[in-house]
């Protein structure tokens, strides 16, 4: 791995040049500073994206028809999936919205304002008298992870080369794992000391001292002059950006449900005690800190991203089917294997946007913003479903894991339609 991002062996004057403006390369101007700086950026962000996925899979341990947030609220499980999507409708809709600020306003700016967002409605959970205020602060919560998730990655990818950039992004991947296993089962000890109120609060109130943390170590942006911005229409009208939004459309809701949903299918099917369902669920997030940065550095090095989006996300679309299928002593190898397979998809999908020549580095966060907004949105329903089926299937979860993988599978088919990214831009450095 180079020392110095700034000594790349780019052609001379290219458009993919003027994407650097407005991140630290600028900032500092001294290769040296930047040298030095850039793994403390990287560590600043990084710790963010573990806060920030506690906060979203701080709830999870409270799902299901005898979660403590059921107790507490008598919320049923038809409304628990209402509240899952109310998080995914804040998201999806302010996606888009934070790519396009985050060119305009600065990645730091918009993510920082993300994760402040996100931490006061991680507290606003906690401290929600009833289920509406709740349904309100988990939509919240959307959206301040919408602002933060992009442009983050917009503050961290012109500090690497297009060789590192899979790497980079395969350990910003596997800290949303790291979040989301501490989210899953860390939260159930902090929720037995705490009390859910309390586990909901912590994780807001942490989430807050990382903005503070990231305010000293971030350099400030410096936003490119409106009379050097490239148009933002080339990426909206990128044909590779859509097919990669459809394509993993499915796997992502699949995902995302199923990290849910998990722990709550364990204890309500099985009779797994609490800590053991709440282990055995934050398995597929601790098998993901390993395939992100393991799928990313393959797909570097290969140079190859379509296959690495598009075998694992098959495989593992037929790894949710088989949740519905499977006995507690295979669902401990399973959950496991569909989380190393998702973590490759989604590590290799995100370094995928910048190297198509009309998203560049500029808009790297829009292009990932347009991914995630299309995913996000176009999931909303897979919970409500999910849950819907579980419910008039009587606590039968089958019909619901068949729904989602056959769904997630079926769509991972439009991957075959995109264009290698490292073939799509010339230019690339070598």
């Amino acid at each position: 791995m180079s020392e110095d991002p700034l000594h790349w062996n780019h052609p001379k004057p290219q458009p993919r040049d003027r994407e650097t403006s407005g991140t630290m390369k600028q900032e500092t101007g001294k290769p040296e500073a930047v040298s030095r700086k850039r793994w403390l950026v990287l560590g600043s962000v990084l710790t963010s994206r573990v806060i920030y996925t506690i906060n979203w899979f701080n709830i999870a341990p409270l799902l299901g028809a005898t979660g403590l947030i059921a107790l507490g609220l008598s919320i049923d499980l038809p409304s628990q999936g209402l509240l899952t999507s109310s998080f995914l409708l804040g998201a999806g809709i302010f996606q888009i919205p934070a790519g396009i600020v985050s060119a305009r306003w600065g990645p730091k700016n918009t993510s920082q304002l993300g994760m402040l967002i996100l931490s006061f409605s991680g507290i606003g959970e906690g401290l929600s008298p009833n289920f509406p205020v709740l349904l309100v602060s988990r939509f919240l919560l959307g959206l301040g992870a919408a602002l933060f998730f992009a442009p983050a990655i917009g503050i961290l990818t012109p500090l690497f080369r297009q060789e590192e950039e899979g790497l980079v992004l395969g350990l910003y991947n596997s800290c949303f794992n790291i979040g989301g296993a501490i989210g899953l089962f860390g939260w159930v000890l902090v929720t037995d000391f705490l009390g859910w109120r309390g586990g909901l609060v912590l994780g807001g109130v942490i989430g807050v001292i990382s903005v503070l943390i990231g305010q000293v170590v971030i350099p400030r942006d410096k936003v490119i002059p409106r009379t050097q911005r490239r148009s933002m229409g080339p990426v909206f009208r990128n044909r590779n950006i859509w097919l990669i939004a459809f394509g993993v459309l499915g796997f992502w809701g699949a995902i995302f449900s199923s990290s849910t949903f998990l722990e709550a299918y364990t204890k309500d099917v099985f009779g797994i005690s609490p800590y053991i369902s709440g282990l055995m669920a934050s398995t597929i997030m601790f098998a993901s800190i390993f395939g992100g940065p393991f799928g990313g550095y393959l797909s570097d090095h290969l140079r190859r991203r379509k296959i690495f989006i598009l075998v694992p996300g098959m495989l593992g679309s037929l790894g949710i089917i088989l949740f519905g299928v499977s006995q507690p002593l295979e669902l401990w190898f399973l959950i496991p294997l569909v989380g190393f397979l998702d973590a490759i998809v989604f590590s290799t999908m995100y370094a995928s946007p910048s190297q198509y020549p009309e998203v560049g580095h500029e808009y790297a966060p829009l292009g990932i913003s347009i991914i995630n907004s299309v995913q996000i949105l176009g999931s909303f329903p897979i919970p409500i479903v999910f849950t819907f089926l579980v419910n008039t299937y009587g606590q039968n979860y089958t019909p619901g894991w068949f729904f989602m993988g056959g769904l997630a599978l079926a769509l991972m088919l439009l991957i075959l339609g995109i264009r290698e990214p490292f073939k799509a831009n010339s230019n690339a450095s070598s």
